[in-house]
């Protein structure tokens, strides 16, 4: 990882005396201002009971806002919001480590997201509170039953309730349109204000044997279907002799514009070779982007859990860039990844993290600020950044502390600027106290605190 300086040029004017002559001059010098790189913090977050982490994100004025179910946090103020519980926002201060504030506004978080004005949702049993920028303010809320899944955009905040209809509530809270998303399962959405779309993923049991992956697109204004990718019959499927299971499961609006999709597979003989809007025809390579072991799904022995990703245009649906994503065992064979979460920066850098069986790239000898990390164990969390054009990796890293494994604790959410991520993690300790991430920068807590515990680290975007 390169840290990055910016150098700025500032124009000063110094008078001179000469003392020989009493006479003053003035001259023009350029001084160098380097501004400060990003904090790097790495550290855990929680009580001594279960936590649980849904999402996070970097403020406008740098902070960090993680959300999630969270015990009482020792020493550390809180504000309570009328129906507060568990369900809560933890503030962090700029330095990336100071821990402001714990504001308490549900029974309990199943996802929280965050608009560009700086109002946030957050939803679960008790429906949707929509809050102002400063966290403790409530603009509204609507109780509509359990939510699953919520997006924001422009005020606007779209809701997926546990029975898969997906509401689109206006920027005052009232009456929403109601959408039926159809399908088995739907995994993830988001919405757009830019392109007056709301999107939907997940999967319909085509057949008894063939789970088959949707994309769709829904207008703001009537709720009427925009586009569909992907989405085909069984018989489709089937004729075109791909086999493997296939899933959308993650959606983001990255800070370009575009929408990013991440999708699961159980093999290479997957729809996601195809072309989003004709199985017929094979993707080219400049649409979907090979260039070595770890995203070329060859050598895959037995059903794995692969995963792919790729940009689109949310106007128009077109798919941009595409790739796989998979692991390698040590004899070569292709092993399974689990995307949980995405962000793209504004220049398109984009930022996927998860979860991972056996192994990165380069897992054996993996460094991290500086610390040897780890060794592997199923289920350890994964950061990866990406190349705008999808032609380079510039980060593929886990977390597993010096010393200690990882294992059953993915990486959930990540939020990213033009300099800086930052990661949410949920850590499960075992009964042999064998598991430990990865701490630095003099986190508020450099240990685990107990039970299940929620875990961030924030660090300059490489590139």
């Amino acid at each position: 990882m390169h840290l990055r300086t910016i150098g700025i040029l500032l124009l000063a004017s110094i008078s001179l005396a000469s003392l020989a002559q009493a006479q003053s001059s003035a001259i023009t010098v350029f001084l160098p201002l380097v501004q400060a790189p990003p904090p790097t913090v790495a550290g855990y977050l929680g009580g001594a009971n279960d936590d649980n982490l849904v999402a996070v994100r970097i403020t406008s004025t740098g902070e960090l806002v993680l959300a999630g179910t969270m015990s009482a946090v020792t020493g550390i103020p809180e504000t309570v919001l009328p129906g507060g519980g568990a369900g809560a926002l933890i503030r962090i201060g700029v330095d990336g480590r100071s821990i402001d504030r714990v504001i308490r506004v549900a029974t309990r978080l199943n996802h929280a997201a965050f608009d560009r004005s700086g109002g946030t949702v957050v939803c679960g049993p008790d429906g949707v509170v929509v809050l102002e920028p400063d966290l403790t303010t409530v603009r509204w809320t609507a109780t509509p039953g359990e939510v699953m899944r919520c997006a924001m955009s422009d005020g606007r905040v779209a809701a997926l309730l546990q029975s898969m209809t997906l509401l689109v509530y206006p920027v005052d809270g009232s009456v929403p349109l109601s959408i039926n998303v159809g399908g088995t399962k739907v995994r993830d959405i988001a919405i757009d204000s830019a392109s007056g779309l709301v999107f939907a993923t997940g999967y319909t049991q085509a057949a008894s044997d063939l789970k088959v992956a949707f994309l769709r697109a829904y207008r703001l204004d009537d709720g009427s279907l925009a586009w569909q990718r992907y989405g085909f019959s069984a018989s489709v499927v089937k004729g075109a002799n791909l086999a493997a299971d296939s899933e959308g499961r993650q959606l983001a609006i990255g800070d370009d514009g575009m929408l990013y999709f991440a999708g699961f597979t159980d093999g290479g003989n997957s729809i996601f070779g195809r072309d989003p809007a004709d199985i017929n025809r094979v993707l080219s390579k400049s649409e979907l982007i090979k260039y070595d072991a770890y995203n070329d799904p060859y050598r895959i022995s037995g059903a794995k859990s692969l995963a792919w990703y790729g940009r689109f245009d949310p106007v128009s649906g077109t798919l941009l860039h595409g790739q796989w994503l998979l692991t390698r065992l040590d004899d070569g064979k292709g092993n399974s990844i689990s995307i949980k979460g995405l962000a793209a920066a504004a220049d398109g850098t984009l930022v996927v993290v998860g979860s991972t069986a056996c192994c990165l790239q380069g897992r054996r000898t993996m460094q991290l600020f500086g610390q040897v990390l780890g060794n592997y164990e199923i289920g350890e969390p994964f950061v990866l950044i990406v190349h705008p054009a999808f032609t380079q990796r510039y980060i593929w890293t886990t977390l597993a502390a010096p010393g200690k494994t990882a294992g059953s604790s993915p990486a959930i959410a990540v939020a990213v600027t033009a300099d800086r991520i930052a990661v949410a993690v949920n850590f499960t300790n075992n009964d042999a106290s064998s598991r430990a991430l990865v701490t630095t920068g003099n986190p508020v807590f450099a240990t685990g605190l107990g039970g299940k515990d929620g875990y961030y680290v924030t660090m300059p975007l490489g590139r």
